[in-house]
């Protein structure tokens, strides 16, 4: 059955909704329930009786639980059908219909990060520029996975030079803006990318999308949600990162979450990263302080500066890394044992003969 879209009670519906990737999400499950409650037309649900109304959607999460559907999940598809109700100024007995979800005891999924190893495999997975920029956006901001699409995809000019590093300003036209950071390695990532386009014929301009959708049946000029899943569904498989199933439906590592983990991770467990900054840093609301701080974006990069050389993919870079900014003083014995193997060590770190050797007798090492 198609659902015809009629005025004004669609229209007001989407006019309710602010971002793009909510909008897309909310239609796809309005037009869901419209089939199963076999409704021809948005107008109509939009005059239906309070209690046809109710017993519509009790029906309906009953049926989604018998497809052991989580609490979670069917709250978020009761919300889009919820929202027209409200819009259109509608009478149900919300709470009737809220008794019949499911208890919410079951063991989360996506609670794990991914650890370092992981995050080189899924770049060294990468088989194009974009996929490899992919990875160190998500890696190096943390950001979530809309951030690339609301309120508008992320163009080429919301790349901001501080360094050698890229500033870029997450949510630049809402409220919920906040600045994020590509780390020295993942700018040059960027940069190599945007050349190979402009090598293919591409004109870049500022306004460019930064992630660009590929091939001539791309349905839109910038990369969108769907396709960016696709994308790291196929670098998880091929990197062979073993994911557990921590429920029927969910693994134990969320496929783009699980890097967000990594990034929060690596600045909360840095003493040296002001925590109020790393809350901002990861669009945290962190109550009165996340509503009174307003951090410039220079000294939000002053504490992001902080975690580079752990945010670095490489391994032999991050490991230069660290020695350089002089961690290996606190670094546990496996890790420096992990930079003592490098041929390079002594050079790298600017080392004198006595130092070298006292590192050495630290591990209890010989040669």
């Amino acid at each position: 059955m198609s659902v015809i879209l009629k005025k004004p009670a669609y229209e007001l519906f989407l006019g309710a909704i602010k971002r793009e990737s909510t909008r897309e999400c909310y239609t796809r499950t309005l037009r869901a329930f419209m089939r199963f409650a076999n409704l021809e037309s948005y107008e109509v649900l939009a005059k239906e009786d309070p209690d046809t109304v109710t017993d519509q959607l009790e029906s309906w999460v009953i049926s989604l639980k018998e497809k052991n559907l989580k609490r979670g999940s069917i709250s978020n598809k009761l919300n889009s059908v919820e929202l027209f109700l409200a819009v259109n100024r509608m009478i149900w007995h919300k709470k009737v219909v809220r008794m019949q979800l499911p208890s919410d005891n079951e063991i989360p999924g996506g609670e794990k990060p991914f650890t370092e190893e992981e995050v080189f495999k899924l770049l060294s997975a990468c088989a194009n520029p974009r996929e490899k920029c992919l990875v160190h956006y998500f890696s190096s901001t943390g950001a979530r996975p809309a951030s690339i699409i609301d309120p508008d995809p992320l163009r080429v000019g919301d790349l901001y030079d501080i360094e050698d590093c890229y500033g870029i300003q997450i949510y630049d036209d809402s409220k919920e803006r906040y600045w994020a950071f590509l780390t020295p390695e993942a700018r040059k990532a960027f940069d190599s990318y945007i050349a190979a386009r402009k090598r293919n014929g591409e004109q870049i301009t500022s306004n460019s999308p930064l992630f660009h959708n590929i091939g001539d049946n791309a349905k839109t000029e910038s990369l969108n949600l769907s396709n960016l899943y696709r994308i790291f569904r196929k670098l998880i498989r091929k990197a062979e990162i073993e994911r557990k199933k921590a429920t029927d439906k969910r693994f134990d590592i969320a496929i783009i979450y699980g890097l967000r983990k990594y990034y929060n991770g690596i600045l909360k467990l840095n003493n040296e990263v002001n925590s109020n900054i790393a809350e901002k840093l990861m669009a945290h609301k962190n109550g009165l302080d996340g509503h009174y701080l307003k951090p410039t974006m220079e000294q939000c990069f002053n504490e992001f500066k902080k975690a580079i050389p752990q945010l670095t993919i490489d391994p032999n870079r991050r490991n230069e890394l660290l020695v350089k900014t002089g961690e290996v003083k606190t670094m546990k014995k496996s890790k420096l044992e992990e930079l003592i193997k490098l041929e390079t060590l002594k050079t790298i770190c600017s080392l004198s003969t006595e130092e070298f050797l006292a590192i050495q007798k630290k591990l209890g090492t010989k040669d």
